[in-house]
């Protein structure tokens, strides 16, 4: 037994009629380091990829070099950091080294220029490189990737690199400054390296709080390289799955096998769960206890090698009627929030690609959202436009939705 990391499994519904046909059940899965967990903080080892493209000019760079000082700042000695920065070209600005020489990182990351296009996948790789240098299993190792534009003709290449970093044990956290950034591919590249979806820096000034966030993140990890696998039983299949905790992402199709669903979480900090909401549906039961389902969570502890823990979703199907206010309230909210978001999510796609929307958003999707978001669905619906910076902001938010409960 594990004691590192609390695994549970909660169902929308511990007891089911039994119909005689297919029901849907719903299984949240959600992982937190324990007490038990490690207490200290980890070594950090950063890459920060910086776009710093013609685009970059003015207050966007200049709030991103303060932003990276802070953050070289707070390092310890014991800390690596490496700044790599692209346009259509790449250059190491910082070579990865302990965060001993605050002072001449410093000096160096204020002589960052502007100029030329932007070649993400060239930053990504050279920092992949850079961060190699010093990845070991007892340190947190991530890349901070900004941009402000759309890379050139090389998404694809983009993509690769953040599969080679997941391998690696690699996070890549994305963030998106501006209205200009292609929010799918930073969205891809973060989910797929087993780091996060992009952050949102919709103001130059608002890059500092941004950048200290992600310090604190990577400072916060418990245990690492994290991978979710939920194993179904006979006559149990997925219709869906989507990471809830910390925020709202759809989990691709193909991570849903036919018994199987994996779903890479990567680190886990101290003070926040990960929690995965599956959509499974059950086919005919008799009455009976049935296990449904069973949660397994490989992860790592630094310095003590990779630890297992299981919870199993136990459904009760009965021949009474089970009344319909029987229901773990925890669960159904979820349900709402992730709804909510998907539907959301969808509406602003499809107005980010065509410039209108044909959804039609139910009542209960939007009544319980904040009334920015609100005003911003009702004008698109109606044919006004909104902002790129406001399709993005409400992206943002959307995806935080279940962070309310």
């Amino acid at each position: 037994m594990s004691d590192e990391v609390t695994l549970t499994c909660q169902l929308g519904r511990d007891r089911m009629t039994v119909t005689g046909g297919s029901q849907v059940a719903y299984v949240l899965v959600e992982a937190r380091p324990s007490d038990d967990a490690p207490q200290v903080r980890l070594p950090l080892n950063f890459t920060l990829a910086l776009d710093h493209s013609g685009s970059m000019k003015g207050a966007k760079l200049q709030s991103v070099k303060e932003a990276v000082k802070l953050v070289v700042d707070h390092l310890d000695p014991a800390d690596t950091v490496s700044v790599v920065v692209f346009d259509d070209n790449v250059r190491v600005i910082v070579p990865a080294q302990p965060a001993t020489d605050k002072a001449r990182i410093k000096a160096l990351v204020d002589g960052i220029r502007e100029g030329g296009g932007t070649a993400m996948s060239l930053g990504m790789s050279v920092g992949l490189t850079e961060l190699r240098k010093h990845a070991v299993p007892t340190s947190v190792n991530r890349m901070i990737l900004l941009t402000d534009g759309v890379t050139y003709g090389d998404a694809e290449r983009c993509r690769r690199i953040a599969d080679d970093a997941a391998a690696a044990g690699i996070g890549i956290y994305p963030l998106g400054i501006g209205a200009d950034w292609d929010q799918d591919l930073l969205d891809n590249i973060g989910q797929r390296s087993s780091g996060m979806p992009a952050e949102f820096i919709r103001h130059p000034e608002d890059a500092l709080g941004l950048f200290q966030q992600q310090l604190q993140s990577a400072a916060s990890v418990s245990v690492r390289n994290a991978q979710l696998t939920l194993r179904l039983a006979g006559g149990v299949t997925p219709k869906r799955a989507m990471k809830v905790l910390p925020l709202v992402s759809e989990v691709e199709r193909e991570q849903l096998a036919d018994r199987d669903v994996v779903i890479a979480l990567g680190d886990l900090e101290r003070t926040t769960a990960q929690a995965v909401l599956a959509e499974l549906l059950v086919e005919a039961k008799p009455a009976g206890e049935f296990r449904i389902a069973q949660a397994e969570l490989a992860y790592e502890v630094p310095g003590s090698g990779q630890r297992k823990v299981r919870a199993d979703a136990v459904v009760t199907f009965t021949t009474e009627t089970v009344p319909t206010d029987e229901v773990n309230a925890t669960v159904l909210n979820i349900v709402e929030k992730a709804t909510q978001s998907r539907m959301v999510t969808r509406v602003l796609d499809e107005y980010r690609k065509t410039g209108k929307v044909t959804t039609v958003l139910h009542p209960s999707v939007t009544r319980m959202l904040d009334p920015e978001t609100q005003r911003a669905l009702d004008q698109i619906v109606a044919g006004t436009p909104i902002s790129p910076e406001d399709v993005k902001n409400l992206s943002n938010k959307t995806r935080k939705l279940t962070q309310q409960l």
